[in-house]
């Protein structure tokens, strides 16, 4: 009995350990949590963004309004904008095939470093897959039920107006709150927390110009309203700096990458030696 109260005493020991050092990391090794760290003035924007569509949730309504005309949202028939909508994805396509040809580079060649840090694309895959797939659109879309502005009573469709934050059963699935594609395009935010500190600042405001009007063009076709996306850009970052901490710039990151570079040049190997 007492080696087994041993054990667990040890278990909690390690389990409060790893839990400690996760939460270290995410506070980017402070001992205390600053006003001006990022996680902290991310969480002030949701807050703030949230309170203020909650209070005045007409300012949803008006912003909308801007881009109603003719009985419609004539801009999502406009050609270049349609083209505009797909780049969002096209990005996120580049960025997966340039992740994946750095992996099969070391596959091909075993001994050289892989080009891109291992812990750089875990990040990007992981913030990919928890802050557009699982939180926006395996979690709030599915679950807000907030109608689309096109398909609101007021801009000509069945359904009532549904203010942020306030769940309803007006839509089952894919629904307005938050924007998936305001999610995706500050996830390539993303690439700028990886960059030598002289290119954050230039690549930033390029990225953020391109997250802004892909964001702006889903508001443009009555596919969202504004507080979908200012809501779901605040939980992208939210879920990035959390995980960029947590990846890249604490212990772990070390280990990730010696473990991929150990498994991909091993892989690498075995498969030279049996084509020869």
């Amino acid at each position: 009995m007492a080696e087994g109260r041993h054990d667990e005493t040890a278990s909690g020991r390690l389990a409060s350990a790893g839990w400690n050092a996760a939460w270290r990391a995410v506070k980017g090794g402070r001992e205390t949590v600053a006003w001006n760290d990022p996680v902290v003035l991310v969480i002030v924007y949701l807050v703030a963004v949230s309170a203020l569509f909650v209070i005045w949730p007409s300012l949803d309504l008006a912003i909308a309004r801007l881009f109603f005309a003719n009985g419609g949202f004539p801009a999502k028939n406009v050609e270049s904008l349609i083209r505009l909508r797909a780049l969002g994805d096209q990005l996120i396509i580049l960025i997966l095939v340039v992740l994946a040809a750095s992996m099969l580079g070391k596959l091909v060649w075993p001994e050289r470093p892989i080009a891109i840090r291992p812990r750089s694309g875990v990040f990007l895959l992981t913030s990919l897959a928890l802050g557009p797939g699982l939180v926006v659109n395996g979690l709030f879309k599915s679950l807000s039920g907030r109608p689309r502005p096109i398909a609101i009573d007021i801009f000509g469709g069945p359904s009532p107006f549904v203010p942020a934050w306030r769940f309803s059963d007006y839509c089952a699935s894919n629904c307005s709150f938050v924007s998936g594609e305001g999610s995706s395009s500050m996830w390539l935010m993303g690439l700028v927390f990886l960059l030598p500190k002289p290119l954050r600042l230039p690549i930033g405001i390029l990225i953020g110009l391109v997250a802004l009007a892909l964001s702006v063009n889903r508001l443009a076709f009555g596919g969202h309203f504004a507080s979908d996306v200012l809501v779901a850009w605040g939980l992208t970052l939210l879920i990035q700096w959390v995980l960029y901490r947590l990846i890249v710039t604490s212990p772990l990151g070390a280990r990730i990458d010696a473990a991929v570079e150990t498994w991909l040049g091993g892989a690498g190997r075995r498969l030279r030696a049996r084509f020869r």
